[in-house]
C-alpha cells in the first residue's frame, strides 16, 4: 500500500494513527502572471504559469506565493489551488482570492508577465477515493478548490452535488463561472444565502439538511470556507456518521512545518491515539496536542480536530 493510500484509508476511518509522511514533491519556481481579473465582491482571479518541473497539485493542496522584491511583505501568502491545466512548457495554476491585506493587495496590483515565486504543491488534499456520493460544501471563495475537486471527481466518473452558501447573493463569488465549471463536470449546484436573496434562505448547513435526504447514500462531504461554517459541517458529519473532510485555513508562514506557526488543536480521541504512536509522527508534522495546518492538513477529517477550540 502506498503512503497516499494509507493516509486516505486511515483518514476515512477517522484514525489519526494513520499519519504517514508522503514523499515530498514540492519545490520553488519562478512563475509568470498569465491573467488577472476581477471576480466580484472584492475578489480576484489569478492565473500563473509554472514550468514543467513543478508537480501537478491535487484538489485541496495549496502553494505559497512570494512577491519578488521590493515588496511590502516579507512572508509568502498561502493560496488554495482553484484549477490546474496544461500549458506550453508547464502548467497554468488558477487562484481565487480577496485583496484584504498588504500582501494580497500587492498581489492584486500585478499585471500580466509579472514574476511571482511559487513554493508547492504543499499539504494534504481531499481524499477523493473515499466511497460515497460526493457532497461539496462551499462558503464564499471556498468554492474555488471544490470546483477543482469536482473536475477530479468527473474524471473518476463520479457526479458531485455542490452546496454553495454566502451571506447574500453578491457574495456568491464568481457564481456564473462556478456554475459553468460544475455543469461541465456533470455536477449540480445548490445555493443558500443568509438573507434569502438567492437560493435557500439560511445557512449552507440548512441547505445540507434539506438536500442530504434526497441523495443516494452513503454520502461523503468535502468542504471549504470560513472556520465557523466548517465547524458546523464537521459537527453535521459527526452527528450523521458521515465522513467529512474540511479544508482549514491558518497563518502558514513557511508551508512546510518548519516554523510551527499554524497549530490546530487535535480532538481528545486524536490526542490519545497519537500519544500512543508518537514515533509515527514525522518531525515536520505536529505533536499529539496540536496538528500543523500546513503538513497534517490543510484538509482534515472531522474527528481529527477539537472543534470547540477552533474559531
Amino acid at each position: 500500500m502506498s503512503a497516499t493510500d494509507e493516509i486516505t484509508r486511515a483518514r476515512a476511518a477517522g484514525d489519526p494513527g494513520g499519519i504517514v509522511a508522503p514523499p515530498a514533491a514540492w519545490r520553488q519556481v519562478d512563475a509568470t502572471v498569465g491573467a488577472h481579473r476581477d471576480a466580484g465582491a472584492g475578489h480576484r482571479c489569478l492565473e500563473l504559469h509554472v514550468p514543467r518541473t513543478f508537480a501537478r497539485p491535487e484538489p485541496g493542496q495549496f502553494v505559497q506565493l512570494l512577491l519578488a522584491p521590493p515588496a511590502p511583505v516579507l512572508l509568502p501568502r498561502p493560496m488554495s489551488v482553484a484549477s490546474v491545466s496544461a500549458s506550453a512548457g508547464g502548467l497554468t495554476l488558477g487562484f481565487l482570492y480577496a485583496a484584504v491585506g498588504a500582501g494580497t493587495q500587492a498581489l492584486a496590483a500585478l499585471s500580466t508577465g509579472a514574476v511571482v515565486h511559487v513554493l508547492g504543491p504543499l499539504g494534504r488534499g481531499f481524499p477523493l477515493d473515499v466511497a460515497g456520493t460526493p457532497v461539496l460544501v462551499a462558503g464564499g471563495r471556498g468554492v474555488a478548490p471544490l470546483l477543482f475537486a469536482a473536475e477530479a471527481f468527473a474524471r473518476r466518473a463520479r457526479r458531485c452535488e455542490l452546496l454553495f452558501g454566502a451571506r447574500d447573493a453578491a457574495h456568491l463569488v464568481a457564481l456564473a463561472g462556478a456554475t459553468a465549471r460544475l455543469e461541465s463536470a456533470g455536477g449540480r449546484m445548490h445555493l443558500a444565502t443568509d438573507d434569502g436573496s438567492r437560493g435557500l434562505a439560511g445557512t449552507v448547513v440548512d441547505l445540507l439538511d434539506r438536500i442530504a435526504p434526497r441523495l443516494r447514500a452513503p454520502l461523503v462531504i468535502h468542504a471549504c470556507g470560513p472556520h465557523a461554517m466548517l465547524r458546523a459541517v464537521a459537527r453535521w458529519g459527526l452527528r450523521h456518521e458521515t465522513p467529512a473532510f474540511l479544508a482549514m485555513e491558518s497563518v502558514m508562514a513557511c508551508g512546510t512545518g518548519v516554523c510551527r506557526g499554524c497549530p490546530l488543536p487535535r480532538s481528545e480521541s486524536a490526542r490519545t491515539e497519537l500519544a500512543r504512536r508518537r514515533d509515527r509522527i514525522p518531525s515536520l508534522y505536529g505533536s499529539p496536542e496540536f496538528a500543523m495546518c500546513c503538513t497534517d492538513g490543510p484538509v482534515f477529517a472531522a474527528p481529527d480536530l477539537d472543534w470547540e477550540r477552533i474559531h
